[in-house]
Formats: C-alpha cells, sequence, structure tokens
C-alpha cells in the first residue's frame, strides 16, 4: 500500500509542478525538458535563481531594419 502511495503522489507532483514549469518555460524559449530540473534538489533552486536574471521575451528587444 506504501508503494502504491507514493506513486500517486509522484504523479501529483508532476502534474502540479511538472506541467506549469514545462509551459513557462516552452514561453520562454527554453528547452522543456528543463522541467526535469525542478525535481533535484539544490538544482531546482539553482536553475531558478539562473531562470530569474535570464533575458526574458518581453525585455528582449526586436531588430528595426530602415
Amino acid at each position: 500500500m506504501a508503494n502504491t502511495s507514493s506513486f500517486l503522489a509522484l504523479l501529483v507532483s508532476i502534474v502540479l509542478v511538472g506541467v506549469p514549469v514545462w509551459r513557462i518555460l516552452t514561453r520562454l524559449g527554453y528547452s522543456p525538458w528543463l522541467t526535469v530540473l525542478v525535481f533535484i534538489p539544490i538544482v531546482n533552486i539553482i536553475s531558478l535563481w539562473l531562470l530569474s536574471y535570464a533575458n526574458w521575451p518581453s525585455q528582449r528587444t526586436s531588430v528595426q531594419t530602415t
């Protein structure tokens, strides 16, 4: 019974955390496979800090041709 509840908790955490992170990374132009980093302790905090200081699409300037 403990294995079943652990597996269910893993699936719920993947859905509740993984899916939103996957969508955010896709919208930012990063590989959605970086979602795996969210589930690795310490690495998730480091990747969150790196992401917070990255250039976001709204901050990128577009090149205008004249």
